[in-house]
């Protein structure tokens, strides 16, 4: 299971917030049995205000009652970008496994891999959401070389957790150098071999954004 108080130091909240046995039993009764990780997430946080003022949709139990693609779909949907234009979610035919793959969409037909279990999904997902939440971020994206990707690489410590295939070809992988603070990057181009690297980072508080700041004042230019 996933140790949610990473999330709540990441996230700089006081209180974890679950959903309830009926919003779980409702779920449960629309898709059947639900994996062993995704049901501690909803159990344990998924209602977690926090988690919630970010940039896309964490789908809860109130959104299957509202829109009848939810209710329709082959897969568990997950995570709602915020203009709707992709989706994650677990295989239909997935969800007895204790920690299913999550695929992506951006047309509810064709789905790709997106990570390898709902683990390493709730993991990445919810720290590349944490960089558009954090209390303490610069205002701009920055624009990172292959110079800058090597300088950041050197200095910070890769998470052991990311996404492909999210709106379309974004690889997102995550860095950090303390537990309050995070760096996102949003890595297109790697399949033909010029990629475009662009990041996003901040943290919950004042010394966790000064040490990620110290590490990477001289990565990147904002755009």
């Amino acid at each position: 299971m996933i140790n949610w108080n990473i999330f709540q130091t990441l996230y700089g909240t006081k209180k974890l917030q679950g959903c309830t046995n009926e919003d779980i039993s409702y779920i449960e009764r629309m898709f059947g049995k639900l994996p062993a990780v995704l049901k501690d997430f909803y159990c344990t946080a998924a209602r977690t205000e926090a988690f919630h003022q970010v940039q896309d949709l964490w789908i809860l139990p109130e959104h299957f009652q509202k829109w009848d693609w939810l209710r329709d779909s082959e897969y568990l949907i997950l995570l709602d970008e915020n203009q709707g234009v992709c989706q994650a979610g677990i295989r239909r035919s997935d969800l007895e496994q204790l920690d299913p793959p999550v695929y992506v969409s951006m047309d509810r037909e064709a789905w790709e891999l997106c990570a390898p279990t709902t683990s390493e999904f709730l993991k990445a997902a919810l720290s590349y959401e944490a960089a558009f939440a954090c209390e303490f971020a610069p205002e701009d994206f920055y624009f990172l070389t292959e110079e800058d990707f090597e300088l950041l690489q050197s200095r910070l410590e890769q998470q052991p957790y990311e996404l492909h295939k999210w709106i379309g070809d974004i690889h997102i992988s995550i860095y950090s150098n303390a537990p309050d603070n995070v760096a996102a990057l949003m890595i297109v181009g790697e399949e033909t071999g010029e990629r475009d690297i662009q990041m996003l980072y901040g943290a919950s508080t004042k010394e966790g954004y000064e040490k990620i700041v110290a590490a990477l004042a001289d990565v990147g230019e904002p755009g």
